[in-house]
């Protein structure tokens, strides 16, 4: 690094300077230190830099500012004139100045040997010997300097620290069942047939099967029907998944998502880097003439504050949120005067940074879902496509997909700038027995910052279709509107009261009827528990043109409860609803209840969800009846539940149903069946290990950071439970198994004694288990008294060794049975020792 220079540099170039001046002659006087610019030469009355009467060559720091660039050797002539070695000097210039002016640069000094500070004077590069500190003094014009990157985030943060092993190998099944009960209506009086959804997986090593069924007894067809089965490996390296079978197709545009069994290869950030930032980065340059303070703000919020040297600076890794974002750098220089400078840019979710790419590419056979299951066809299908960032304001891709029956190729396009987002996808189709048909799709959307942090958005939309597209699967094209156009805009006027506009119009052909709607819609907050809204919309398609008002009013019933009233002039329609949510994990509870009327009938609706430490309960009501709740049309009761068995290196653990990856969580023996919480908290808990000693964490995301904390509120005195914690990173579809607790929970209490029968007073010692010498060993502290408290120790042989004059040494042991605190008396020193 260039500020690292040598400490001994200047020193060894001083004592050199010294005694070549020296050298000389007896009667040349010392050199003396002068000021004076070598790019214009000594005046006939400075000080001699070199008296000696010959040439001297000196070693010298190059310095910039305070930074230290290397050394060089520069040549005193005898007329004071400075000569530098030309490649020496360029070397050291590249990495401090733009391309265009180093490339100027070397130009003008090509087929020179050596350069003098008179050569630099155009170049906006200034060279000054220093002949009192013995060091080249380089001074560059801000324009001319190269840019240099000032990270304002660390968006990417890496991951330090340990992370508890994945289980070799793991597997779960998740049991979710339904039973119906039915009253009156269109099905049968009584229970109906219970359904089963099974979805699960295992995990040998870094290969994943999973797959996902339905079991009814008593069905028409099979008990039994498979939705499908796949094998699924993830490279971090490469940032894919592979995987074969049945494959889970991901469409971009217009492309349809078919039923493929074969192969595929996919990427996507959110799912195999979910914390990785790849929307684009803040990249803006500024420029600075002076030594100035820079503070860098972004919406709002002050990010960081910078000193800086002149140059040009890029400032990169923005902290940006979607949407509109507003930069601002207010910059102080040291000679007072301030500067504001601002940048504004549009991100959308979409976009994908410079360099980095997304792709999916799935290739067998078509195989839709049967009663059976699956059923596999011998029509060949293909379905992919690729999406690459090209720069911070442009994301580009493609994709096709093709079979038999049909194929579709398609285009899109992201493009941001300050004024907004446009994106655009186009496709063009081939139906057999139809012909070719093109489809288009383009949206705006645009976010504009107000004062006080309000924002105001826009968004308009139009989309195109011929009469033949279709993407693959299409057997008969249908496309009644030959397009739609719409958009929407939506304004703060304070922050309790909004407003907005929007409209939709859809060309029709085949002698359907063209659609067009509007809609105005405003809210106003009236406190912070009340707020209203209102729409009212204007609609004209097949069945005529009306007018309609929606009317609703909210209520805030305290922190998790809230009630709202509905009126909608469309066949009269009156609502109310009220919902409710208390707590988080074992214990927490979910409940929605509605009652409605119409010209059309009415109806009434709960549904409610329990989760236990075990499983999910639910149960739900939904109710209709004629006019004003006359007669029952429809009375339906619905209970469910839903429950894990997973498995991880042996340990088997019964818990709600896990949604990726899971932790089975054990106690040590030596907890002796104290109860273990996991992530406790004020509103719940996660799992418990309860009865069955064994507690399931059902929801870890994969390739994302998690630390579950642990809690033993029942468990004996003294019981170490280690960190409190444990920190995971789970592959896909992975299962952890973790012990809390150890055999080393044991705390020991007692006094030591020398030979002479006195306390070992205020001194430290070590510990060790004599049957693991290996192992770090404990500090011991005594007091006064010579008593001693130490932790972390289990049953065994141990030794202490004191640093006292006498170095003693005392042995005791902690029984087999031991928990807990162990009161080990006095203990003498081993005598002999």
């Amino acid at each position: 690094m260039r500020n690292s220079r040598p400490k001994n540099r200047a020193f060894a170039c001083s004592a050199v300077a010294i005694g070549w001046a020296a050298s000389g002659a007896a009667q040349t006087p010392a050199i003396k230190t002068v000021r004076i610019d070598p790019a214009v030469g000594p005046s006939a009355s400075a000080t001699r830099l070199n008296p000696t009467g010959r040439a001297i060559i000196l070693t010298v720091g190059a310095i910039d500012g305070a930074a230290y660039l290397g050394d060089v050797p520069l040549t005193l002539g005898v007329d004071d004139s400075i000569q530098l070695p030309a490649q020496r000097l360029l070397d050291l210039l590249q990495p401090l100045l733009d391309p265009d002016a180093f490339k100027a640069l070397q130009g003008a000094f090509a087929g020179k040997d050596t350069l003098t500070p008179a050569d630099f004077s155009a170049s906006g590069v200034a060279l000054k010997y220093d002949p009192q500190r013995l060091q080249l003094l380089v001074t560059i014009d801000s324009g001319r300097r190269a840019a240099r990157n000032l990270a304002i985030s660390p968006i990417d943060r890496a991951r330090v620290g340990g992370f508890a092993k994945p289980a070799a190998w793991s597997a779960y099944l998740n049991i979710r069942g339904s039973q119906d009960y039915n009253y009156t209506g269109n099905f049968s009086d009584g229970f109906g047939k219970p359904v089963f959804f099974l979805d699960g997986a295992t995990r040998v090593g870094q290969v994943v099967v999973e797959g996902e069924g339905v079991y009814q007894p008593g069905a028409a067809t099979r008990d039994f029907q498979r939705l499908g089965t796949r094998a699924v490996y993830d490279s971090q390296t490469l940032v894919a998944r592979f995987t074969a079978g049945d494959l889970q197709t991901v469409s971009r545009g217009f492309q349809s998502a078919p039923d493929i069994a074969g192969v595929s290869i996919f990427r996507s950030y959110s799912v195999l880097q979910p914390q990785q930032v790849v929307r684009p980065r803040g990249d803006r340059s500024f420029q600075l003439d002076r030594p100035a303070t820079v503070e860098v703000q972004v919406n709002g919020q002050i990010v960081r504050r910078l000193a800086l040297q002149p140059g040009t600076y890029n400032l990169r890794d923005f902290p940006f949120t979607q949407g509109a974002n507003d930069i601002r750098l207010a910059i102080l220089d040291d000679t007072g005067r301030t500067q504001s400078l601002r940048f504004n840019l549009f991100l959308d979710q979409s976009q994908l940074g410079p360099g980095l790419s997304e792709f999916g590419l799935y290739a067998g056979v078509l195989a839709p879902l049967g009663l059976n299951g699956p059923n596999y066809t011998n029509n060949p299908a293909l379905s992919g496509f690729y999406r690459r960032g090209i720069s911070d304001s442009l994301t580009l891709g493609f994709n096709t997909q093709a079979d038999k029956f049909g194929q579709l190729a398609g285009v899109e396009a992201v493009i941001a700038s300050s004024f907004g987002t446009i994106a655009t996808n186009a496709a063009v189709s081939h139906v057999r027995g139809y012909g070719a048909g093109l489809a288009t799709v383009t949206s705006f959307q645009r976010l504009i910052q107000r004062s006080g942090g309000r924002t105001d958005s826009l968004t308009l939309s139009l989309e195109t279709r011929s009469r033949n597209f279709g993407p693959m699967g299409t057997l008969i094209p249908s496309n009644p509107y030959r397009y739609e156009i719409g958009g929407n805009y939506s304004h703060a006027f304070t922050d309790d009261f909004f407003a907005g506009l929007d409209a939709r119009y859809s060309r029709a052909r085949f002698g359907f009827t063209n659609s067009q709607t509007y809609r105005a819609s405003a809210g106003l907050r009236l406190s912070q528990r009340l707020s209203l809204s209102a729409d009212a919309r204007y609609e004209k398609d097949e069945r005529g043109s009306r007018v309609a008002g929606l009317f609703s009013i909210t209520a805030r019933l305290g922190k998790f409860s809230s009630a709202r009233a509905d009126y909608d002039t469309r066949d009269n329609r009156a609502r109310l609803s009220y919902q409710t949510l208390n707590g988080q994990g074992v214990g927490s509870y979910n409940l929605t209840a509605d009652v409605e009327r119409s010209d059309l009938g009415s109806g009434a609706s709960v549904n409610a969800n329990y989760f236990t430490n075990r499983a999910e309960l639910g149960f739900s009501h939904f109710g209709t009846f004629d006019t004003n709740f006359g007669a029952s049309r429809e009375q339906r009761t619905s209970v469910r539940a839903a429950t894990s068995i997973a498995f991880a290196d042996g340990a088997v653990s019964v818990g709600r149903p896990i949604y990726d990856s899971f932790a089975i969580v054990k106690p040590y023996a030596s907890l002796k069946g104290a109860d273990i919480i996991l992530d406790p908290a004020i509103s719940g808990y996660t799992a418990a290990t309860g009865m069955l000693h064994a507690a399931t964490h059902p929801s870890l995301s994969a390739y994302a950071e998690r630390t579950v904390a642990v809690d033993a509120p029942n468990a004996p005195p003294g019981t170490d439970l280690g960190q409190g914690s444990f920190r995971v990173f789970p592959p896909y579809r992975s299962g952890y198994k973790i012990v809390i607790g150890s055999a080393y929970s044991i705390t020991a209490l007692g006094n030591l004694l020398d030979a002479a029968g006195g306390p070992v007073a205020l001194v430290t010692g070590t510990a060790t288990e004599l049957a693991h010498p290996d192992h770090t060993p404990l500090t011991v502290f005594t007091n006064r008294e010579g008593r001693f408290g130490l932790a972390g120790l289990a049953p065994g042989k141990w030794r202490i060794e004191m640093l006292d004059d006498d170095r003693s040494v005392f042995d005791f042991e902690i029984g087999k049975t031991a928990t807990g605190v162990v009161q080990l008396g006095k203990l003498g020193a081993v005598k002999g020792r």
